[in-house]
């Protein structure tokens, strides 16, 4: 029976490069992050509901959606987050379904940033992987990626759930704070440990 390790963690954790490892050592990644952002093309069911709820304001000339626009009336706005995410999350999860179906390996990996925050019944889930790192190097992260001045990124941190409801919810937590060799050592770790269960 094949088994589904949700990963996740919050923003600037380092979620990407532990699923970017995972697809290294041969285990698919289902991205929900990816699925929103091949959803986000112009003319699309999604985005035709959100230029109805939010306005035309939110996409660029080309008809392309205007994801910094977009970003920061969401963070500004928590009812325009909830509103947006009525929108996205059932169809993202639609397709994330879809995808996890496609495959028959031992396990598959589901990036899914927003488990804690999500209402969505993911009961397909076995094993919950969290990504976790302090509060500082997190903040310092987004700032550097994202090139976001600080008060934006300390909103997008607020925006989520809280570190310790993140961990509350975790079967095994990867500890990001050294270097990326380390990370890489700590998820073929786990992967090797993992494995035994899914035999």
């Amino acid at each position: 029976m094949r088994k589904v390790v949700a990963v996740t963690g919050g923003i600037g954790s380092g979620k990407s490069e532990v699923c970017q490892i995972f697809t290294t050592l041969g285990v698919p990644v289902v991205d929900l992050d990816q699925i929103a952002h091949d959803m986000s093309a112009p003319g699309s069911p999604a985005m035709q509901a959100v230029k109805e709820k939010f306005g035309a304001s939110m996409f660029n000339v080309d008809g392309q959606l205007n994801r910094a626009r977009l970003r920061e009336l969401v963070f500004a706005e928590p009812d325009a987050l909830e509103q947006l995410n009525q929108i996205m999350h059932p169809a993202i999860r639609v397709e994330a379904i879809r995808q996890i179906g496609q495959y028959a390996d031992p396990y598959v990996v589901l990036a899914i940033p927003l488990l804690v925050e999500s209402r969505e019944d993911w009961r397909m889930i076995d094993h919950v992987l969290v990504v976790d790192c302090d509060a500082q190097t997190q903040l310092e992260r987004l700032m550097q990626r994202s090139q976001l001045s600080e008060g934006m990124a300390q909103a997008m941190i607020a925006a989520q759930s809280d570190r310790e409801a993140r961990l509350s919810i975790a079967d095994s937590v990867i500890e990001n704070d050294q270097t990326l060799d380390k990370l890489a050592q700590k998820v073929q770790e786990f992967h090797k440990n993992f494995s035994k269960t899914c035999q």
